[in-house]
């Protein structure tokens, strides 16, 4: 009978600790806020700067915007992310899955981009990006249960789906768009958990 108790106990105390470890990956993505945040706005600004540079200037190489801020958007990251790492020595099983997850996303959405500028393949590159990003979403969200992100994820699959057969200035629009909903709002909802954690 006593043996029965500490099993149950045990079942509990197992509980408690996966529960707390779910929780404290919570507050460890609600602090990483600042990747949602940059990334979400740079898109943007991106987006509106090449609108801007198509309809306005009328520059015939107005898709340089991307090469040139991608990279330095991946260097600031990855400069803030070394500067987080040392600060925070503590893994945990989520931190741990999320840095893989991140990292082959950042291998897949490269090679992909790769492929669809060397065919050539200029109108499938936006729909391609809302995927990746409606997949990156998705598993973050459903990590760590936080449906905002869940929700953008289905937006932005959605929006794949429909902006391949827009143009490509109307896709621009609705890039910046989901990014606006689907990454900034939640990334600025994150930031407000961080601080009441």
């Amino acid at each position: 009978m006593e043996n029965h108790n500490v099993n149950e106990l045990s079942h509990e105390t197992s509980f408690k600790i996966i529960y707390e470890m779910i929780e404290s990956a919570k507050a460890k993505i609600g602090k990483n806020y600042f990747y949602y945040l940059f990334w979400g706005y740079l898109i943007v600004a991106t987006c509106l700067l090449e609108y801007f540079l198509i309809t306005v200037v009328k520059y015939q190489e107005h898709y340089l915007v991307w090469p040139v801020l991608m990279p330095l958007g991946a260097l600031i990251t990855l400069f803030f992310y070394l500067r987080q790492k040392r600060n925070n020595t503590s893994k945990t099983y989520i931190g741990i899955t999320m840095s893989y997850f991140w990292g082959g996303w950042m291998i897949s959405f490269s090679v992909l981009m790769l492929f669809a500028n060397l065919k050539q393949e200029y109108m499938v590159i936006i729909p391609v990006i809302l995927a990746m990003y409606g997949l990156a979403a998705f598993v973050s969200g459903g990590v760590v249960s936080f449906r905002p992100l869940v929700w953008g994820a289905a937006l932005a699959w959605a929006a794949a789906v429909v902006s391949y057969f827009l143009p490509y200035l109307a896709q621009l629009m609705v890039l910046a768009g989901v990014v606006a909903i689907s990454y900034i709002i939640p990334g600025h909802m994150l930031m407000q958990l961080s601080k009441n954690r």
